[in-house]
């Protein structure tokens, strides 16, 4: 099926992919194909690149000339940062449906078709979220649990809720937004812009709308040495962005009259605990003692109980260990259920109603 994007058609609204780059070329061919090979035919690329200084912008420019009535291309003459480069694809959308696809990950071929199913079915939805396929370093599709269960619909307050514990999405390029129902709901700038900005997004729009979740994995999230998961892991951000994040989703939930979500912050700020309890048996098996060590003694200041925790106490008898007692403690931790990857699903909050797509 060819792509052939066009607005005004009530039957199959326009979808604007928004790609944004910057020296990832390497995988760019992959990102835009896989867009491309969609079985759903109304969409349209929106592309910009932050200057880099790799081939991406001679692989766009490509596309560009091959396909010129899908794609719109964008350059920044220096890098300006991640607002800047976003806002160039915003500009040119003109979508009713949208994705924020990094130019590292990939989209399965249904994943337009379920997520527009989804949501022209459900008008009040503010977006539909798909389960994930991870692509290592070395392109080997890597599966995992899906978040929940089953394909559902979910309560906004719910969800909301849910957002305390835990993110439900690591990669932006998992959720196709109604456009019309994130207006005013992100925020731009700094650290807070570039880490959460759209985890941000997607909590104020579960404060108010419920939400699609599709159980079945529709797109590939690559993890590499050089994205911003990784950087974000090696300055504990990915445990002290989310409890000021918390914090903040806190005061949010109190203008929506949220009490559910306020009640949670007590028990998320525990769940940060392990979380970070996670990260240093994560950073351990990456060869990094000291980001390690780290992140242990901040999951005991952020919930000082969790000394208790058996996970707690055996690295606390590392960092003491000699090398063979050190080497036989972490291969006890990676085979802990559960601890350093989430090999589970979870139950849909109350009040969520089973999906069948497709």
């Amino acid at each position: 099926m060819s792509l052939n994007p066009r607005l005004n058609d009530p039957s199959r609204p326009l979808v604007s992919m928004l790609i944004f780059n910057y020296n990832y070329g390497r995988y760019l061919r992959e990102c835009f194909d896989s867009v491309l090979a969609q079985t759903y035919d109304n969409i349209e690329i929106n592309f910009s690149d932050n200057a880099s200084s790799d081939e991406s912008w001679e692989i766009a420019l490509e596309y560009q000339k091959r396909y010129p009535n899908i794609f719109f291309v964008a350059r920044n003459r220096q890098n300006f940062g991640t607002d800047a480069n976003f806002n160039n694809c915003w500009v040119n959308a003109r979508g009713q449906y949208f994705v924020e696809l990094c130019s590292d990950d990939a989209l399965l071929p249904d994943f337009t078709k379920t997520c527009v199913e989804a949501l022209e079915s459900n008008l009040d939805a503010g977006f539909a979220l798909v389960h994930r396929t991870i692509l290592d370093e070395h392109g080997t599709h890597v599966e995992e649990a899906p978040f929940y269960n089953q394909t559902c619909k979910i309560p906004g307050a719910a969800q909301a809720a849910v957002y305390m514990m835990a993110a439900v999405n690591p990669a932006v390029s998992q959720i196709m937004y109604r456009k019309m129902m994130t207006h005013e709901k992100t925020v731009i700038g700094g650290l807070a812009a570039r880490y959460y900005g759209t985890r941000i997004m997607d909590f104020n729009i579960t404060c108010e709308h419920p939400i699609i979740y599709v159980s079945t994995p529709l797109m590939l999230h690559r993890l590499h040495l050089g994205n911003d998961s990784f950087r974000a892991a090696d300055n504990m951000m990915e445990v002290i962005g989310p409890y000021v994040l918390n914090l903040q989703f806190v005061d949010m939930a109190a203008s929506y009259g949220h009490q559910n979500v306020i009640d949670r912050l007590p028990a998320s700020v525990e769940k940060i605990s392990r979380l970070a309890l996670r990260y240093s048996v994560r950073a351990l098996i990456a060869g990094s003692e000291r980001n390690a060590f780290k992140y242990f003694h901040l999951s005991a200041a952020l919930f000082p109980e969790i000394s208790e925790d058996e996970i707690f106490m055996k690295l606390a008898t590392y960092w003491m260990a000699d090398v063979e007692e050190k080497a036989r403690l972490l291969d006890k931790l990676v085979s802990e259920n559960n601890l350093v990857s989430r090999t589970i699903s979870y139950d849909p909050p109350p009040g969520s109603k089973p999906l069948s797509l497709g």
